[in-house]
């Protein structure tokens, strides 16, 4: 890359970081609020049911308005800073207002969250040349794991400060990351806005119906994903039954955390360069550290294997991003990434349920279901795919 783009890359990078860190932060900020101001945990996690529900439905829609945006940074800060006052409003109100307000504010919230994930990745093949696509998309994931790993903690440290402060933390990083957005070359799609936006909707949908490369790797990173709900609901079960502590949950879920950041990292200077075999390999890998977590014997294993689960998590997204922009016509391509990245929430979220209901039943219910999840979705996504390369490519490079 020249010097340029090498410049521009790193401007996304921290502006990424910085949004992504938002959203990561956003949801525990709202829980922690909740519980400190109403003393309820189950009314916390309505109201960020309000936000994450608000932000999947909303995903097509907000990548089908970027998609047609005239001017592509105005749309993206006009999101982020819908984003940021939401929060903010809830900050200022929660506790002098009904429930119902906070929650119809954290609902407006959400509505900014699928432009700084999904669609802000949509940006990257027009940053970067064709050539560097591969690189630029596992530095993309990195943004991911580092704003998971460091954004959450910081959040709840600052309830310390007072029961409102986790929320400023969100507003703060979004703010500064739509100020960041000046510096960073943001585009429209060059047929932007060519279409009504119902017939730019009815094109992603069909984009995503029909291009058989996508709609496997669609299916497989979206119910594949969702089988993940089940370390992070078995996890402090399995935590009290091996230590006799919830306190070892945080361990556990630092180590899975740590292992997405530590891949993410070495996939920056090794980047995936066969995504669709990458996204069914590391489906495969993801469903056997699952199946370790449930059946690791002492503490020791459990970290291992909720380690060696996280480290599994960014060769498949980098490569899910690789196939969305590959297969996606440009002028829908935000709408690809948002509409994507809203299934993924909506499985997750229904799979968490199904994981909460099924604590009754034991751990090894809930592990079962997780891993279940993983090889459906590589059933139906082999099912409803191309067909596969021969297998002599899975090993030896193409030429």
């Amino acid at each position: 890359m020249t010097l340029d783009e090498e410049s521009h890359l790193r401007g996304y990078l921290a502006t990424a970081t910085l949004a992504r860190s938002a959203s990561e932060s956003a949801g525990p900020a709202l829980l922690l609020v909740t519980i400190a101001v109403v003393g309820s945990a189950a009314t916390g996690s309505y109201v960020v049911a309000c936000m994450t529900v608000s932000a999947a439905v909303a995903g097509p829609f907000v990548g089908a308005i970027l998609d047609r945006a005239g001017s592509a940074r105005r749309a993206f800060t006009a999101t982020m800073v819908l984003m940021a006052g939401g929060l903010a409003a809830i900050a200022l109100a929660i506790g002098n207002v009904p429930i119902g307000v906070v929650m119809a504010l954290a609902a407006v919230a959400g509505i900014g969250y699928p432009a700084v994930t999904g669609a802000w990745s949509a940006q990257l093949p027009r940053l970067v040349p064709a050539r560097a696509l591969r690189r630029a998309y596992a530095s993309d994931a990195a943004t991911y794991s580092v704003a998971a790993v460091v954004a959450p903690p910081v959040a709840a440290a600052l309830i310390a400060l007072s029961v409102h402060a986790p929320l400023w933390l969100p507003v703060l990083l979004l703010l500064v990351s739509s100020v960041a957005l000046r510096w960073v070359p943001v585009s429209g799609p060059p047929s932007a806005g060519s279409m009504s936006m119902s017939a730019d909707l009815r094109a992603g949908t069909a984009v995503l119906a029909r291009n058989r490369t996508l709609r496997r790797t669609v299916i497989i990173t979206t119910v594949g994903f969702a089988g993940q709900a089940a370390i992070f609901v078995s996890a402090p079960l399995l935590a009290e039954s091996m230590t006799g502590s919830l306190e070892f949950t945080g361990l556990v879920l630092g180590a899975f955390a740590a292992g997405g950041v530590l891949a993410a990292l070495w996939l920056t200077r090794h980047p995936v360069a066969r995504p669709d075999r990458a996204v069914i390999a590391g489906t495969v890998a993801s469903a056997a550290c699952l199946a370790l977590v449930g059946l690791a014997g002492t503490p020791w294993l459990l970290l291992v294997a909720a380690f060696a689960m996280g480290a599994s998590e960014p060769p498949i997204v980098s490569s899910m991003f690789q196939v969305r922009v590959r297969e996606s016509p440009v002028h829908v391509q935000s709408q690809v990434f948002t509409t994507s990245a809203s299934l993924r929430m909506c499985a997750f979220a229904a799979a968490l349920a199904v994981c909460g209901a099924l604590v009754s039943v034991g751990i090894w219910a809930i592990i079962a279901f997780g891993v279940a999840l993983h090889l459906l979705s590589l059933v139906l996504g082999l099912a409803l795919g191309p067909d596969l390369p021969h297998r002599s490519t899975w090993v030896h490079r193409e030429g």
